[in-house]
């Protein structure tokens, strides 16, 4: 298997050169992506749009190659994050048995973050969606368990699991960065009106516990640095438990924007984020 081959050093850099050579030839989803960045950075130039997609395959390539060398050895994860900020956030909720809901992004290698987190001993459930193939699902299942991560699907039955445990002490972990569809919340995203998901607002006032941002960012290959935002929860002068999910989205939203502006090169603009038409509907 490829997984059992890759390491840091010759093999990696290999298969990096391997996959970013077919991603430069076939440049999957390019039109998307490019139309996405000059949605989201109207002042930029196509050259910035242009060199900016350039590094997203660069560091999707990596992302690959991490993903497989991981594989081998969870533990590694612990010794590739090199730099954490805000990191006795997370030990504090840890000491005092007490549950969040971890906020990240598709930027970064969020496959390595999770690992990482669990690595570290905190008690982490994921909410996944498999992909149609079965093979890739099966594939993604068993990296996932060998680095400790236990995961939840996302229909009525996992989302009542994603309410509970928190409130029992555990980190639920949910990326909201895609399109919401129709029943998402409408917002502005990066300036533009789209939805976003409810999950990570609605379990923090559902479970009463608040959502922990963390964002992981590539220095090197095999080297990257975590930064644990700081808390977000809802206002005490928010009434109604809808109101209260809102008014919490859009502090989700603006820590997303925030984590995409930082690290424009490391986010997924290949996805269709604002897919939604919400003309007519008020964005928050």
């Amino acid at each position: 298997m490829l997984a059992s081959w890759v390491r840091p050093g010759w093999r990696a850099w290999t298969l990096y050169l391997f996959l970013r050579c077919v991603l430069g030839l076939i440049s999957p989803r390019k039109t998307v992506a490019l139309d996405n960045m000059a949605k989201a950075f109207p002042d930029r130039d196509e050259r910035w749009y242009r060199e900016n997609l350039k590094v997203v395959y660069d560091h999707f390539s990596w992302m690959v190659v991490e993903y497989l060398a991981l594989v081998n050895d969870p533990s590694k994860a612990l010794t590739w994050v090199e730099k954490v900020e805000g990191k006795d956030i997370l030990d504090d909720l840890l000491s005092s048995k007490e549950g969040c809901v971890i906020l990240a992004s598709h930027g970064g290698n969020w496959e390595l973050l999770s690992a990482w987190l669990c690595q570290s001993g905190y008690p982490l459930y994921a909410a996944v969606r498999d992909p149609d193939s079965e093979d890739l699902a099966d594939l993604m299942e068993s990296y996932r368990q060998k680095v400790g991560l236990k995961t939840l699907r996302k229909e009525r039955k996992g989302f009542r699991e994603m309410v509970r445990l928190p409130m029992i002490g555990n980190f639920v972990g949910l990326v909201a960065d895609q399109d919401g569809g129709p029943t998402g919340i409408p917002v502005k995203f990066l300036g533009r009106p789209c939805t976003m998901p409810k999950g990570p607002a609605a379990i923090s006032v559902m479970s009463k516990v608040p959502i922990i941002p963390v964002a992981i960012e590539r220095v090197a290959p095999f080297r990257h640095k975590v930064r644990v935002y700081r808390p977000l929860s809802t206002s005490e002068t928010v009434k109604g438990k809808e109101d209260k999910v809102v008014a919490l989205a859009a502090e989700v939203n603006g820590v997303l924007e925030d984590m995409v502006r930082a690290v424009p090169g490391e986010w997924l603009w290949m996805h269709r984020r604002w897919k939604t038409d919400i003309t007519g509907k008020n964005s928050i």
